[in-house]
């Protein structure tokens, strides 16, 4: 008997990764150099956030140059509505758009490296190439946004205890990828979304939350599927393992990219390590006792469990809170590496 292969981590990855500011700016590294997370790569001064008028917006005055206002001060209105400046910035006018905008007052940003590796080229006053190692876990499917944040890992809580978790974050979330548990429903992605969370990975979603975090733009991967389904345990302690580290999350490309520390252990791979790795592009496997798999058979629908012993047609896998083993036809299951 043959049964897909689902493999969530790809170990001792070398990768590129760019590094690079949001406006340009000054590079304090050479081509080369080693680097530590923490390490400085650059800065420069930059706008936090900016905003966009609709072309009906009236300014208190007409003006073609960057003009400051203070926090408070009346920009304009927007048909009946007074708009005020929610912090001390600049108005301007973008000629292309035809529309105005307000930007905050330009504040120093620092660039950290957030990975170990080497500085493989460099973009003056603008980015830094780095050749770096990562283990790479796999998304099923996700929003194609990209952010880097550090990476909060709860525990695989029930719904309740999501949303405790989530307010208890209130204060400390901007900007962080975050993992919410085994299933993220709507009202957990839109609670995600009000705190202003980068990204937020799970072993499940629904659909509906899936489109609502698609439209507003914030990132959502998803581990197993849709429906109600388990992170694998391998999964979860790695995420535990390496909590409140810096991770790379690639909408576009699929995977959450966690950068590693380029010790002799986790980047030498020994022969039998190497072995696995040639072997991973297979897509089918010979089913046998003692292998993990994921099931799709209700009602253990997204349960994660071992193989037991199997038949013509179908297995017997062993869960955690069940007596015995339990019947799963061919091919309501994947096998989990």
């Amino acid at each position: 008997m043959l049964a897909p292969i689902i493999r969530k981590i790809i170990q001792n990855k070398t990768v590129m990764v760019e590094r690079y500011l949001p406006s340009k700016g000054n590079l304090f590294v050479q081509k080369g150099d080693r680097l530590e997370p923490f390490q400085k790569l650059g800065d420069c001064m930059h706008s936090p956030s900016s905003v966009y008028f609709p072309k009906e917006f009236e300014p208190v005055k007409f003006l073609r140059e960057k003009v400051y206002f203070q926090k408070g001060n009346l920009l304009g209105k927007l048909g009946a509505k007074k708009i005020t400046a929610e912090e001390n910035g600049y108005m301007s006018f973008d000629d292309a758009s035809g529309e105005y905008f307000f930007e905050d007052m330009p504040v120093k940003f620092t660039l950290l490296s957030g990975l170990w590796g080497e500085v493989s080229d460099i973009v003056p006053e603008s980015s830094v190439l780095i050749k770096t190692t990562v283990a790479e876990v796999d998304l099923v499917a996700c929003t194609p946004n990209f952010s880097f944040g550090e990476l909060v890992v709860f525990p695989n809580p029930t719904e309740i205890l999501e949303k405790f978790y989530l307010e208890s974050f209130v204060k400390s979330t901007e900007g962080k990828i975050v993992y919410v548990g085994h299933y993220a429903d709507l009202d957990t992605i839109k609670k995600a979304h009000d705190l202003k969370i980068s990204a937020i990975v799970a072993g499940s979603a629904d659909p509906v939350g899936f489109s609502y975090a698609k439209s507003a733009n914030i990132g959502l991967g998803v581990l197993s599927g849709f429906g109600k389904l388990e992170t694998p345990d391998f999964v979860y302690k790695l995420f535990n393992s390496v909590a409140y580290r810096h991770v790379f999350f690639h909408g576009d490309l699929g995977v959450l990219r966690i950068p590693m520390s380029g010790t002799e252990e986790e980047t030498a791979p020994s022969k039998k390590k190497k072995t696995a790795l040639k072997v991973m592009r297979k897509v089918i496997k010979k089913v046998m006792r003692g292998q993990k798999v994921q099931v799709l058979q209700k009602p253990h629908f997204g349960k994660i469990g071992i193989i037991d012993r199997v038949s013509v047609s179908s297995i017997f896998v062993r869960f955690d809170n069940e007596l015995g083993p339990v019947e799963i036809d061919l091919p309501n299951f994947f096998i989990i590496e």
